[in-house]
């Protein structure tokens, strides 16, 4: 089974420690129960992104004629931004001078990554806001967070835990399975971790 999570929030590793397992004949399964835990944390039905350090790519977004470029997913740092005036048109380099990150550093959770690119209001170069148009601004830059926080992890590998548990009583602890018969994660999340989650959403208007 092929991990569709891009955050590793629980591991077999971690979960065979905190269950005190130190054979490997789980593995596979416990494996397999992390990955829909993390699958789930970061699914729209709960965090709806990436609590996880993302590497370094080229994202291509809308622009809107504003100042400002909203990121929900979060931007830890931007190595290069290009602009097209329109819709189609060639990419330019914006200096690194012209563009700020935001919330600043005295208002910014420690830990958090950005979630606004704003242009400067007096540019060395020639734009002064993001032009309209589809992918007119190509951003490469490092996203998510800079490290899992360490209560994702404390939920993840709660949820895992009472999942395996569950599968060692034959699920006789839960209400419903899916249509292959495995029990709903979702079903493995306390209220007071969903809270938890909730605190990360980008789907929270």
């Amino acid at each position: 089974m092929t991990a569709t999570a891009i955050g590793s929030y629980a591991t077999a590793a971690l979960l065979k420690s905190r269950l005190g397992v130190t054979d490997t004949t789980d593995d596979t399964a416990l494996t397999s129960i992390c990955d829909q835990v993390n699958a789930y944390i970061e699914g729209p039905q709960a965090c709806g992104r990436v609590i996880a350090p993302v590497a370094s790519t080229a994202i291509k977004l809308d622009g809107d004629g504003t100042r400002t470029l909203h990121f929900p997913p979060g931007i830890r740092a931007v190595s290069l931004l290009e602009l097209a005036d329109y819709t189609g048109a060639a990419y330019a380099t914006v200096a690194a001078t012209d563009y700020f990150l935001r919330p600043g550093p005295a208002t910014l959770a420690p830990g958090w990554p950005y979630t606004r690119l704003v242009l400067s209001d007096h540019p060395a170069g020639t734009h002064w806001v993001f032009p309209v148009g589809m992918d007119t601004v190509r951003m490469t830059a490092t996203t998510g967070f800079a490290a899992i926080p360490d209560d994702i992890t404390d939920v993840a590998l709660t949820a895992a835990t009472r999942a395996w548990h569950s599968v060692e009583s034959a699920q006789t602890d839960i209400v419903g399975t899916d249509d292959m018969g495995r029990p709903m994660v979702s079903r493995f999340f306390s209220s007071r971790d969903l809270g938890t989650l909730r605190a990360y959403s980008v789907n929270i208007p």
